[in-house]
């Protein structure tokens, strides 16, 4: 998988055989929380940092070294001005597969934007957006039907999800950009 895309169900494949405990999606929102407070992935560290949060004793070599490329391609497009950034869900056609995907991705983001621990204060709509994913992140996918007013609602709902997260995104990069401060961030710990 080194120079193809990631997918989510590669990488869910690769967490399952090392006996890891969270799915992609929430990796990928961990992955994007962190981020989005102004960590980077140490690479001496990378493979701790990511074995922590999948409950692992130890990562295997192409599990670490995908995930890293899921980092560095997630904050590329992050920080790029086409808004070409995607949360890494299933792509089931089961819409309550795809829910849950979404649910446990927001849960993911606001999980590693704790642990990242932004010591700025966000603007009144950053901090309606966050309370938003922790509704979102609550929500009981369970209970949706594949009806094509459902499968309307959840793609405004992710759609929401990934201009929010950007929008998170933009504004903790530009406080850290004019703070005077290192853009680089902390390390994940």
């Amino acid at each position: 998988m080194a120079d193809a895309e990631i997918s989510f169900d590669g990488l869910a494949n690769q967490i399952v055989a090392a006996g890891g405990t969270v799915g992609p999606g929430e990796l990928h929102g961990f992955i994007c929380g962190l981020l989005t407070t102004g960590a980077r992935p140490d690479k001496a560290r990378w493979q701790k940092e990511i074995a922590e949060f999948l409950d692992l004793d130890a990562i295997p070599a192409d599990l670490a070294r995908d995930t890293l490329q899921l980092t560095e391609r997630s904050l590329q497009a992050l920080s790029s001005n086409d808004f070409s950034f995607q949360p890494l869900l299933a792509g089931s056609d089961d819409l309550v597969e795809r829910g849950q995907s979404l649910c446990l991705w927001c849960e993911g983001f606001l999980h590693g934007f704790g642990i990242g621990k932004y010591s700025g204060e966000l603007l009144p709509t950053s901090s309606e957006a966050m309370k938003d994913l922790a509704e979102i992140a609550r929500l009981d996918a369970d209970q949706m039907e594949n009806t094509g007013e459902q499968e309307a609602e959840l793609f405004e709902v992710q759609e929401y999800v990934r201009m929010a997260v950007l929008n998170i995104f933009i504004e903790c990069r530009g406080k850290q950009d004019t703070s005077g401060g290192s853009t680089s961030g902390p390390t994940l710990h």
